[in-house]
This record gives structure tokens, sequence and C-alpha cells, in this order.
């Protein structure tokens, strides 16, 4: 069942953030006083912008849905994945999901890119876009396949900012269908469109595409090998693959406890396999018969680190609180909240954010690294 967040509840938030972002942009505007009221900016920002607006509206938003049957069977599917190496059925039923509660709390921007200090995060999204029309060098008339696409998002600023068309892959029928409208509402029906396939067996011929690009999908990946061997298989010779994916770093030390704990929750809670090295993508594009054009992590200094999105908002700090999850638990009990709210809570939306961040302050895990090669 796909779920589809009430138009005006979503826009009810979205226009109580916009309005207390105008009074916070007026009150900073005022000599010595405005600095200090400048953080509240982040913190109660837009209710898409990762902020403790974006906390109320999920909290509204989704009063009323089945949280108990949703945690059934993402545990379920998580167990079939672990034992049999497929978790397409967790990821499908994970985003049937989270892909509208994703885009109600971050807007259309999914994954974590270079920030720097006083730019926005849709800025910084905006800039990584034109970052990836350079890193693949696509141009107008080439043809261009995001597998792994989501709503289509990169797709849709690459092809806008290159000219290019570009095909979007997915599994879920949620994304399919929300990201075909975006596309419509963007007018580029005529150059974008999202299909369903998966990228371990891709519907298209051989040597389909100009140029080919996933961001953050590969570590849903159990098999990555026959992943890049397909997009390899289906991008023209001469053509680029660009890779953007979150991985464990040389840092990583399994047999740590805490190290482990904050590893393992990321896959658990997103219904994913563990999460790869970089050692890993180099040693599959090899044997896909790629060649290495780059390797660049796009969150060294000076850039902000890579879950600084996080921490600007304070998020991650309310979200490590024990009184945020209390309260949940007791909002719970006087049935203010649905029934196994308090369970999805901690283990969707508390784990993984606190993760990220605590994972990517030890150094053992990497959430900006651009990989490029190209097919002889």
């Amino acid at each position: 069942k796909i779920h589809v967040i009430p138009r005006s509840s979503a826009e009810m938030f979205a226009l109580l953030g916009s309005l207390f972002g105008c009074v916070l942009d007026v009150v900073c505007a005022v000599p010595l006083v405005g600095s200090f009221f400048a953080p509240l900016k982040y913190i109660f920002g837009a209710t898409d912008d990762q902020s403790v607006t974006s906390l109320f509206a999920f909290l509204w938003s989704y009063r009323n849905f089945d949280f108990q049957s949703f945690m059934k069977t993402h545990r379920a599917a998580l167990k079939v994945g672990q034992e049999t190496g497929d978790f397409c059925t967790g990821v499908c039923n994970y985003y049937e999901v989270m892909s509208e509660v994703i885009t109600l709390t971050s807007g259309p921007y999914w994954h974590f890119v270079p920030m720097a200090k006083g730019v926005s995060r849709k800025d910084s999204h905006d800039q990584f876009h034109h970052t990836m029309v350079d890193s693949l060098g696509a141009k107008a008339g080439e043809k261009v396949l995001e597998f792994g696409c989501g709503f289509g998002e990169i797709g849709r600023q690459v092809a806008t900012i290159s000219g290019c068309s570009v095909k979007g892959l997915t599994m879920s029928n949620a994304e399919i269908v929300g990201g075909n409208e975006r596309i419509r509402k963007a007018g580029l029906q005529d150059r974008c469109v999202i299909v369903q396939g998966n990228y371990h067996k891709m519907p298209f011929e051989d040597n389909s595409f100009d140029k080919v690009f996933g961001v953050y999908c590969l570590k849903y990946s159990a098999d990555l090998q026959t992943a890049i061997s397909e997009a390899a298989r289906v991008l023209k010779p001469g053509g680029k693959l660009a890779s953007y994916e979150i991985i464990v770093t040389d840092k990583y030390d399994p047999t740590n406890k805490t190290q482990k704990y904050y590893v393992d929750n990321i896959s658990h809670s997103t219904c994913m396999p563990p999460l790869w090295p970089a050692k890993a993508f180099r040693d599959a594009a090899k044997k896909a018969g790629l060649v290495p054009v780059a390797e660049i992590d796009l969150c060294k200094p000076p850039a902000e680190s890579w879950f600084s999105c996080f921490e600007r908002t304070y998020i991650h700090d309310l979200l490590s609180s024990s009184l945020i999850l209390n309260a949940v638990k007791t909002a719970e009990a006087l049935h203010i909240l649905p029934k196994s709210f308090s369970d999805f809570f901690e283990a969707c939306i508390i784990h993984p954010t606190t993760d990220f961040t605590n994972a990517g302050r030890l150094g053992i895990i990497d959430g900006a690294l651009m990989m490029v090669w190209t097919k002889p």
C-alpha cells in the first residue's frame, strides 16, 4: 500500500514554517540582537529542511498510520534479507513509507552533500547537482540513466542543467508514481521518465546510455559485482559511470562493539545489507572492465562534515535525548500517537539519523565519496 501524506497537512506545516522563517529573517536583521537569534533559523526552519519543525510535521501527518503492521513487515523482510541475501522486498517495503517521510522532512534531497559555512542545505544540493553533471560530462542530446533513482530529483536536475535526457530506474511503486508526477510538474516529460526495474538485472539493451550514475543506492545491494557489471553493460563505450555512496572506511573495526552498533543500526533501520568499503567498489568496477577516472571525497576540508546537516539544526542532539523518546512513548500510551509509533520512531527515525552522525564523527563511515569510471 502506498502511503501519501494528505496535501492539506503538508501544506499547513509548510506555511507555518515559512511564516516563522519570515519572522526570524526580520528579527535576525535587527542590529546587535539579530546574531543571537540566527541559530533559530536552522532549528525552526522550513518543514522540508530537517528542522525541529520537520519533526512536528511528521508527527501530525502520520498520526493515523498503521505502524504496527509496517514494523512487522519491516523486520520480517530484514530477516529474509539477512538469511537469503535478497533485500529487495525489504527495500521496497521501507520506501513505500519512508519515501514520503523523507520528502516531508528533507524535501527532495535524500543524500548528504558538501556544505559550507553560511550556505544553506538547499543551495549546497544545487551545487552538488552541477558537480554531478561535471563528473559525468553530461551534454545536451545524450541519454543518461539514473539507477536507484528514488523520486528522480537528481536526474531532473541533471537534465535541466545539461540538456540531456534522463531515465530513472527504481523498484518502488510509490517512487514511480511520485517521480513521474514531479517530472510532469517540472515540464520535463519529453526528456525524463521513471520506470520500474531492478538494477541487478536492468531492463535495457547493451550499450544503451551515454552516461550512467547512481546516488546512495548501491548500499542496498547485496551483490555489488552484479550491480556494477549491469551498469557497465548498459553503458556505451567511451561513456562514464559515476557512483556517489555511503561507505565504511578503513578505520572501521567490526570487533569494536560501539562501532559495530552504529554501522549495524544504519543497515537494520533501512532494511539494507552491510555497507560496502571503497575497495569493493574498485574491485567490482575493475572486474566489470571499467577504468577509473576519479575518486574524490567531496567533503574534505574546507567543506563541512558530510553529516553536518544534522548538527546545524540540532536534530541530532534532539533525537539523541532520551526525553524525546520517552515523550513519544507517553503520547502513544495516552493514544495521542498510534500504536507502535514509538517502535517506528526509534528504529527508523532516531536510527539511522544519530548513527550517521556518531559514526561520521568517529570517521568509520564516509557519506561523500564520488567515484567515476569510463568504459573503454
